[in-house]
């Protein structure tokens, strides 16, 4: 069984994939056209802000649970 913490990183996770889904389409029609190096810096730029912030939230959930038991 998963963990619930782990699950609400995961539903977390989905949530700001809709996010950043929502920002390219929002750029695509601001440019009025898909341009895919725009597409692709905007996405690794937020993944890599993404993985770090979930990085350190599982740190923190894990040592918080850690210690309460």
């Amino acid at each position: 069984m998963i963990p619930k913490w782990m699950c609400a990183l995961g539903i977390s996770f989905i949530s700001y994939m809709f996010i950043l889904f929502v920002i390219i389409v929002v750029v695509t029609f601001h440019a009025r056209d898909f341009d895919l190096g725009s597409t692709l810096t905007i996405t690794a730029v937020y993944m890599a802000l993404m993985a770090t912030y979930f990085a350190v939230l599982f740190a923190v959930f894990k040592r918080k649970i850690g210690a309460s038991k």
